[in-house]
């Protein structure tokens, strides 16, 4: 009984930390640039939302990185999203937009309908956006832990995805 309460305290952290989704809250977000989160370059495809994702991000130039994301499961693509991190404010914000498989937009054209998720902390090997975190587990391995909110309750989807290129 000992070993298996000995083997659960080493595990369990690494379980609970991997899934370690946070929220600025009232809080500013810290100083941070895009220099520290630039290892995030690269195509990234796995699974997540019961299907297929594809995750890829371009180095930063001019104060950003741009992204793409795309869902898909055995009956074909299900979305899109075009993302970007900026710099803003002497910290960083990830902003997104989703898009049908027609392209046809979820949030209306304006630049301030994107959704957004304001940095709360970057740590090892860990950025934490509120509400988002990107984990890098290893030097090919990328986990994306992502609150959802359906009928009133909150869930953590986590995407895990392999380096493709």
């Amino acid at each position: 009984m000992r070993s298996i309460i000995i083997l659960a305290a080493l595990f369990l952290p690494s379980q609970l930390a991997a899934q370690d989704v946070r929220s600025l809250g009232e809080a500013t977000s810290p100083p941070a640039a895009l220099d520290q989160i630039a290892w995030l370059a690269g195509s990234w495809e796995g699974t997540g939302l019961g299907g297929e994702s594809h995750e890829s991000w371009l180095p930063p130039v001019h104060g950003q990185m741009a992204g793409i994301f795309h869902q898909s499961n055995d009956t074909g693509l299900q979305f899109y999203e075009i993302l970007q991190v900026v710099e803003r404010d002497g910290s960083l914000v990830l902003r997104l937009k989703h898009f049908g498989s027609d392209l046809r937009g979820w949030e209306d054209n304006s630049a301030g309908s994107a959704l957004e998720f304001p940095l709360v902390a970057i740590e090892d090997n860990a950025v934490y956006f509120s509400g988002l975190t990107y984990e890098r587990a290893g030097d090919d391995r990328l986990n994306i832990h992502l609150r959802l909110h359906s009928d009133g309750e909150a869930r953590i989807e986590t995407f895990e995805f392999t380096r493709i290129d």
